[in-house]
């Protein structure tokens, strides 16, 4: 059976359509003006990025002007105009031991914490008293022996002279400028023989001047047998030093000196002798300064504490 009238027409008309679609020529000459226009603002885009390189951040700059590495840990850059830290390296170290669990470690921990972080700014001189203040027993100091007068007795904040000795040990290989620095009365087997700075609050005091165009920093590490002090900062002269042998002995004498009660410290005895450090600074290899440490420690007598 046929179909109707209708069904014939809309058969027709489909046809008709079908002849009207276009072909993949014609779809081509009707895209192609679009298709190469994306194509050509594509590739001038993608030459640009590649023939232009990117530009490098800037990198931190030194007070001359020169590129710097990476800060030490701790250390903080600015741009200096306010006064504080500008970026600087390691100047010098020095490490001293001592005998873990006695007293005198609780007070060079105190000290070692109020130390590490001090920054001395160009010219400004460094005062271990102003630093660290005084040393009582509300601020958590313990008595330990200290030096006083011709033997060794306990003392609130006996042994700080530990952190004292070994910041000079590390301002003396640094070739920084040492103001004001007195060794001990008599000798110390913690501390090197002629190398040391005694104080005591508020009088004795080891002072130091940054002479160097950059601030200093102080950091200070401690465990419970040793004791390190860092210096960050500009280094200026290239340091050297001599030691003379001991001299000028002294007997200690035969005498025995005794002493009752907590204060009283029990002591070997030796001998006195005396002893010269040289520190020459060399700058660009040439000789602009020399200075001597002269030290004289005293007989110690024997003690016994009953």
């Amino acid at each position: 059976m046929t179909g109707t009238r209708p069904d014939r027409r809309r058969r027709r008309q489909g046809r008709r359509d079908r002849g009207r679609e276009p072909g993949l020529r014609e779809c081509a000459r009707r895209w192609w003006p679009f298709v190469a226009g994306t194509m050509a603002a594509t590739g001038l885009l993608l030459g640009a990025y590649f023939w232009f390189p990117p530009v490098p951040a800037p990198s931190p700059l030194s007070a001359g002007g020169e590129p710097v590495g990476p800060l030490p840990d701790g250390m903080e850059g600015t741009d200096g105009t306010d006064g504080a830290e500008r970026p600087g390296g390691p100047m010098s170290s020095y490490t001293t031991r001592f005998t873990p669990g006695e007293p005198r470690v609780r007070n060079i921990e105190l000290a070692a914490r109020i130390l590490d972080g001090q920054v001395v700014q160009p010219g400004a001189t460094f005062s271990f008293n102003d630093a660290v203040g005084p040393r009582t027993r509300s601020r958590g100091y313990v008595p330990a022996p200290a030096i006083v007068g011709p033997r060794l007795v306990a003392d609130v904040g006996g042994g700080i002279c530990q952190v004292s000795t070994t910041l000079f040990n590390a301002v003396f290989r640094a070739g920084l400028d040492i103001r004001r620095a007195r060794a001990h009365s008599m000798y110390m087997s913690e501390y090197p023989e002629g190398l040391e700075a005694a104080v005591s609050y508020p009088d004795l005091d080891f002072t130091w001047r940054n002479d160097t165009r950059l601030p200093v920093r102080v950091q200070v590490a401690h465990t419970g047998s040793s004791l390190t002090v860092s210096l960050w900062g500009e280094r200026r002269y290239e340091v050297r030093s001599a030691v003379s042998q001991p001299y000028a002995f002294a007997s200690q004498g035969t005498g025995v000196l005794r002493g009752r009660g907590r204060s009283c410290v029990p002591a070997p005895g030796r001998p006195g002798f005396e002893i010269d450090v040289w520190r020459t600074l060399l700058l660009d290899g040439r000789e602009v300064g020399r200075e001597r440490f002269h030290t004289e420690y005293r007989p110690q007598a024997k003690v016994e504490c009953r």
